[in-house]
């Protein structure tokens, strides 16, 4: 197949949450098709990783286009601009535009997918996320199109509004109610809606009740993230994760001033190891205090940090999709210490592959038992492992989602709907 993939960010480096999976799709699906990539340049996500980000730019060419047919970026309107999200922000509270539109809406971006179309000859076009749809118009009349979904996106608005005061809770449950109606008007319409778990498939069924969807989970390379478990861990504890996505920051701020000064009373001997880009203030004021709790920003290599934590806690109460630095912990044979919420959509069972807590307390009931239980330990590592193994791998979940892909692409087979007598089966 020639597969046309707009994108809202360029998915190169493959270190974290949206970048690993939308890399490893279009990796996955480069072996055996041709995919040609629109992809807006979202600095934002490349500033904590690069000191350069135009030369990150670069690189990210040089390695997409080591696979992919084509490679085309276009700058988000709102990069560089002063305040820019937060004038997208009220312009969209003040009109009618849903946010997930208004910030991709791109006369450039519009023309590169017209260039893409009127020069080549596509089997289908991945949209990936529903604020792209708004460049729908454009695509041929017949054109089998997928929309991929990494979270509900009006569930997810809904959820922080629940969890916001004051204007904030204003602005968020009018964005939820927006997105719902693109969600609506898209969902039905397309060939196929692209779930990263069971969980968001159900959700999406309460809004669309007839949406075509499918199931292509989050994944990990369990080739690169590859430790083995039982062996002896120091006593720390750790959070890997982009620090300024709202719920990261929320999780890290429960780390830090409700579930560490238990810890730190309960056994002084643990330390606590905060990874990941642009972390708030107050953490890194909390870092300079406390010699034992440690804020270090984005690392590039962060296997031997987990590989020498005695667990992963991940006390994430929002969000939605399925979360892969959860992924990446199974991977890496580590015990996870975590929110249900923060493991939705994953097959895990509580107190098998991951430990299930909700008061700060309970966190810190679990990590002790961690600290003081080897054997118990060992086990639920490797159970982690297993998982990640058996459902998880990017290998089987980008052969899973060509099969899908032919099959929307290929025109059926007359044949294959008749009867023995050549009659139609009821």
């Amino acid at each position: 197949m020639r597969i046309l993939w707009l994108s809202h960010l360029v998915p190169y480096p493959p270190k974290a949450g949206v970048l690993l999976r939308a890399y490893n799709l279009v990796r996955e699906l480069s072996r055996t098709n041709t995919v040609d990539l629109v992809a807006f340049t979202q600095r934002n996500l490349l500033a904590p990783i690069y000191d350069d980000v135009d030369g990150a730019l670069v690189e990210a060419r040089a390695r997409l286009e080591e696979f992919c047919g084509t490679v085309r970026f276009v700058r988000l309107p709102s990069d560089g601009t002063p305040l820019g999200r937060q004038r997208l922000a009220l312009g969209s509270l003040l009109g009618g535009r849903a946010y997930d539109e208004a910030w991709l809406r791109s006369r450039p971006f519009r023309e590169a997918v017209v260039e893409c179309l009127g020069t080549a000859q596509y089997d289908v076009i991945h949209f990936d996320t529903i604020g792209l749809m708004q460049y729908a118009d454009v695509v041929p009349d017949g054109m089998p199109i997928v929309l991929d979904h990494h979270n509900v996106e009006s569930h997810l608005w809904a959820r922080r509004a629940e969890n916001s005061s004051g204007w904030r809770g204003t602005f968020f449950r009018v964005q939820a109610e927006r997105v719902r109606r693109l969600e609506e008007q898209w969902c039905p319409r397309v060939d196929l809606n692209v779930m990263c778990s069971e969980t968001d498939t159900e959700r999406m069924k309460e809004i669309v009740p007839d949406a075509h969807t499918h199931v292509v989970p989050n994944g990990v390379d369990i080739d690169f993230f590859d430790a083995a478990a039982g062996r002896p861990r120091s006593p720390r504890i750790i959070f890997v994760g982009t620090l300024d996505w709202y719920p990261n920051t929320a999780a890290v701020r429960r780390i830090a001033f409700e579930i560490w000064p238990l810890l730190r009373e309960a056994d002084e001997r643990f330390e606590c190891d905060i990874i990941g880009g642009n972390p708030p203030p107050d953490l890194v004021e909390l870092s300079a205090r406390d010699e034992r709790f440690h804020v270090h920003g984005f690392v590039d290599d962060i296997h031997p940090w987990l590989e020498n934590a005695l667990c992963y806690v991940c006390p994430i109460q929002d969000g939605g999709g399925t979360k892969l630095k959860i992924l990446d912990a199974l991977a890496m044979s580590k015990a996870i210490v975590a929110d249900p919420i923060a493991c939705e959509g994953i097959a895990v069972t509580d107190g098998q592959d991951a430990i299930f807590a909700r008061e700060p307390l309970e966190y810190v009931t679990a990590i002790l038992r961690l600290r003081d239980d080897d054997a118990y330990r060992a086990a639920v590592e490797s159970r982690a492992r297993r998982l990640a193994v058996e459902k998880y791998s990017f290998r089987a979940v980008g052969e899973d989602f060509h099969r899908v892909l032919s099959e929307i692409t290929s025109p059926p087979d007359p044949s294959a709907e008749e009867g023995p007598s050549g009659d139609i089966p009821e």
